[in-house]
């Protein structure tokens, strides 16, 4: 249920389940009081206050997120220690390559993610009428 409105983005009121655990957006829900959650996503379908609403996860942000998070670190890290063993030929310089590649893995991620905070996420898909029922497109 949507909670409030602000700048075509919406809070919306979520009941925490078992599925919880596994959805690929549970971070970026916050605990409100027992088993209710508090989310912010995007609100293209303009979805008004008191609202039922369907939220969907683009599928493509898992996968994006998933690369992101693991694969782009590591192949910095690899290929940093593949630097560092060339240029010294030694496990050491290896393992500073390493450390200085995932160093700059890291840090460009936290600047990236800080910069693109909210070009995906989950939005709302459809708004639900009383009965729980999507409303048609000539009803909105």
């Amino acid at each position: 249920m949507v909670v409030s409105i602000s700048h075509g983005r919406a809070v919306v009121s979520l009941v925490r389940s078992e599925a919880c655990g596994d959805c690929a957006a549970k971070s970026m829900c916050h605990p409100t009081s027992g088993n209710a959650m508090q989310m912010e996503v995007k609100n293209p379908v303009g979805a008004k206050p008191g609202e039922k609403v369907i939220i969907e996860l683009p599928p493509d942000a898992l996968l994006k997120a998933s690369t992101l998070a693991y694969l782009f670190p590591a192949t910095v890290m690899v290929a940093g220690a593949s630097v560092g063993w060339s240029r010294t030929g030694t496990d050491m310089g290896a393992l500073f390559g390493a450390l200085v590649g995932l160093a700059a893995s890291s840090l460009y991620l936290y600047i990236y993610t800080r910069r693109k905070k909210f070009t995906q996420g989950p939005a709302i898909s459809k708004v639900l009428n009383p009965g729980g029922i999507p409303q048609d497109d000539h009803d909105q």
